[in-house]
Order: structure tokens, then C-alpha cells, then sequence
């Protein structure tokens, strides 16, 4: 019997290993980090004891990915097994496409496998997704698909750690699962943590950003669908997220002044807001400029016109995508606000 470390391998189950009960789950709970559940067989076969399983493995807060056993005849057909993966496990922490059958008559492999991921891409933005298979058959039908998917778990019952790069490798069939008292499936994490699988590929950013590149196209998804406008030299925007592409870019998630949603944009066509100490006396001499909150423009705290002739102290300076340079203004230890350059003098 395979064995490894209680605690680390991590068993993925479908109807073959029966209805779980939520004594069951429970104690999957303290053992395993996640499982991983089959949703489907091809897209006509509903695993029959998924929507079970599932459904306990949220009472108990058991965190759980989900793989469909992929059967796609063409690029169309693998679209549809994706969505159709997505409509029946839309609450699962990750994704898996378990693509080991050549089935693929129309087309070829690579092009089926690449839809598949970009048509649940366009569902699923935040979470992971993965493709599953065994070495050979990745190098022999899906190696150029594979690369734009976020993981690869690895199939090979070897009794060392495999050497083809992987981040999950399923390395036995017969893993007892005390919880289950049986033999199942289970695999171990390689080359990243427990919270890679489960969290959102979003990474925190929460910085202002400015345009500094006009003509990039805004997306609505990062399967890159459908467009929600180009960007415009000099316009600010919260950058909440980024996203490491499969492409090789960066971008970032762009929210505007009242907090809405815009979009995805590259990276390259973003300069972050950052500050430069200054230090300077600057006298307001200029009406109709505003003092404001943030570069988002949102709410002003005061107007020029109020503080005509009156000194603060430039603490920083900040320059914006089109040029535009924007003052910190301190009175003492007071913030007053960001001012555009151009309404102040500075000594």
C-alpha cells in the first residue's frame, strides 16, 4: 500500500467511491488539505453523487476543487464541456480540465485544449485552473495547450518525485483514506502551497495608477472577449488586483472614482502613482483649482479659491501619465491635499 505523511496527500473521488456522508466529510476535514471531486464525464454524464458531496463539503467548510473527465470531440465541444463544468461546481475553489483520452476528431488537440481553458477562463477569472494528465500523453497531444493553464498536475504512480515540472503530482491509487476506510486515489502538493490552490490568483495591489500609453484596449475578461473601451493618456485608477497572465503580461484591475469596476489593462500601459519627496514652500496663486482627496478625483477638500495667497509645504510630488504634476500639501503637520502644480508658485 502507497503511503505519505498523514495530513499532506490529498484524495480526488467521484461516484466510484460512493456518497459521502457528513461523518465522513468531517473527518476528511482534519486529515486531507482539500479533495478534489469529479463533476462530470464528458458533458452528458453527471457524476451522480457530486451535487451530494459538494453540498456537505460546504456545511463543513471541507475546501474542494473539481475536475471534469474530459471527452471533447472538437474546439466547439470543449467550450462546451468547460461552461458546462462550471455551470454544475460554480462555488469550487479551482478547476481542472482531466484530459487523458485522445477523443479530438475535428481540429487538433492543442487548439480543443486551449478553448476549453479559455472558455472557462472567461467564467472563472479569479480562480485556478489546471490541466491533468500523465507526461507522455501531455508531450504527445496538449503540450503547447498546457502552458496556458495556471498548473499542471501531474499523473505518475512512481515511487520518487517526479523530474517534469508539476505543482500537483497524483502519485497513487490506493492512498487509504481512514477517513473513507478505503483505498482511493490522493495526491501531494510540489511547488505550491495549499493557499495557491484555494485563493484567487488576484494578487493585492491597491495602488493609483495613471495611463501613460493611449490605444490599449480595457477588457471585460481576461480571455479577452469582448472590450469595455481603450485607455486615455493622464486617467487615473485604483489597480485593487494584478494578474500574472499565461501570456507573459501583467494586468491590472481597474476600478474608477466611485469605486465601479472598469476593467483589465496591461500593465505596460500604466504608470503607478508614486511619490517623490519634495519639500518645498508653495503659495497658491491661482482660482478654480481644486485641493483633493486622492487622484481619482472624486471629492475635493477644498478650492483654491478659499486659500488664495496662503503658504503650505510641498511633502511630495507626484507626476501623472500625461505630464501633469500634482503637489502634497502640508499646513504643519495638517494635510490640506493634492493640487495641481500649475495653481501653485514654489519657492
Amino acid at each position: 500500500m502507497a503511503e505519505a505523511s498523514v495530513g499532506t496527500s490529498i484524495p480526488d473521488l467521484s461516484e466510484w467511491q460512493g456518497k459521502l456522508t457528513a461523518t465522513e466529510v468531517q473527518n476528511l476535514k482534519k486529515t486531507v488539505p482539500f479533495i478534489i471531486l469529479r463533476v462530470q464525464y464528458g458533458s452528458d454524464y453527471k457524476d451522480v453523487d457530486f451535487a451530494n458531496n459538494a453540498a456537505l463539503c460546504e456545511k463543513y467548510g471541507l475546501k474542494y476543487g473539481v475536475y471534469s473527465f474530459s471527452q471533447y470531440l472538437s474546439t466547439a465541444d470543449a467550450k462546451t464541456e468547460a461552461k458546462d463544468l462550471y455551470s454544475r461546481a460554480p462555488d469550487a475553489a479551482f478547476y481542472v480540465n482531466d484530459y487523458e483520452d485522445q477523443t479530438v476528431t475535428s481540429g487538433t488537440t492543442n487548439s480543443a485544449t486551449s478553448a476549453w481553458y479559455t472558455a472557462l477562463r472567461a467564467k472563472v477569472p479569479h480562480k485556478r485552473i489546471l490541466f491533468y494528465s500523465y507526461a507522455s500523453f501531455t508531450n504527445s497531444y496538449a503540450a503547447t495547450a498546457m502552458k496556458k493553464y495556471d498548473g499542471y498536475w501531474l499523473a505518475a504512480y512512481t515511487s520518487s518525485q517526479p523530474t517534469v515540472a508539476h505543482d500537483l503530482w497524483q502519485y497513487t491509487d490506493d492512498w487509504y483514506a481512514s477517513a473513507l476506510s478505503q483505498d482511493v486515489d490522493a495526491s501531494v502538493k510540489h511547488s505550491q502551497n495549499t493557499s495557491w490552490f484555494l485563493s484567487s490568483r488576484a494578487i493585492s495591489y491597491n495602488k493609483i495608477v495613471t495611463t501613460a500609453k493611449k490605444g490599449y484596449t480595457i477588457w471585460k475578461s481576461l480571455a479577452f472577449t469582448s472590450k469595455n473601451g481603450t485607455t486615455v493618456v493622464g486617467k487615473n485608477y485604483t489597480a485593487k488586483y494584478y494578474y500574472d497572465h499565461y501570456n507573459g503580461s501583467t494586468y491590472y484591475s481597474l476600478y474608477g472614482k466611485n469605486g465601479k469596476w472598469v476593467g483589465y489593462a496591461n500593465k505596460s500601459a500604466m504608470s503607478v502613482m508614486s511619490a517623490t519627496s519634495y519639500g518645498h514652500q508653495a503659495t497658491i496663486e491661482k482660482l478654480g483649482y481644486s485641493l483633493w482627496n486622492n487622484f481619482l478625483w472624486a471629492k475635493a477638500k477644498y478650492s483654491s479659491t478659499a486659500l488664495i495667497g496662503k503658504t503650505y509645504t510641498i511633502k511630495y510630488k507626484y507626476t501623472c501619465g500625461n505630464g501633469r504634476v500634482y503637489y502634497s500639501l502640508y499646513d504643519g503637520n495638517t494635510w490640506m491635499g493634492y493640487i495641481n502644480a500649475n495653481a501653485v508658485s514654489v519657492s
